[in-house]
C-alpha cells in the first residue's frame, strides 16, 4: 500500500461510491483490488455502486487510511 502519515488529510468524500472514485482516476481501481484480501471479496465486484463509508462499515476496512490511499493514487495519476 501507499506511504502515508495519519495526518494527512483527504480531499474527497466517504459517501462517493467505488464508480465515481474510478470514473475520475482510474488508477484508484488498484487501490480497491489491494483491499480485495483484507475485505474477503472482490470490492469491485461486489460495491462498485456502493459509498465508501459503507463498503469500509461492511467489510471491516479502515476508512481514514482507504481514503488516504486513494486521494495518493488520485494525486499521482494526476502528476505530470
Amino acid at each position: 500500500m501507499s506511504k502515508r502519515t495519519v495526518d494527512q488529510k483527504p480531499t474527497i468524500d466517504p459517501d462517493m461510491t467505488l464508480l465515481d472514485f474510478i470514473s475520475r482516476s482510474r488508477h484508484t481501481e488498484a487501490v480497491f483490488k489491494q483491499y480485495d484480501e483484507k475485505s474477503g471479496v472482490c470490492l469491485c465486484c461486489q460495491a462498485f455502486f456502493d459509498p465508501l463509508q459503507e463498503v469500509a462499515d461492511k467489510y471491516g476496512l479502515e476508512l481514514d487510511w482507504l481514503l488516504v490511499d486513494i486521494e495518493l493514487t488520485a494525486r499521482d495519476d494526476e502528476s505530470p
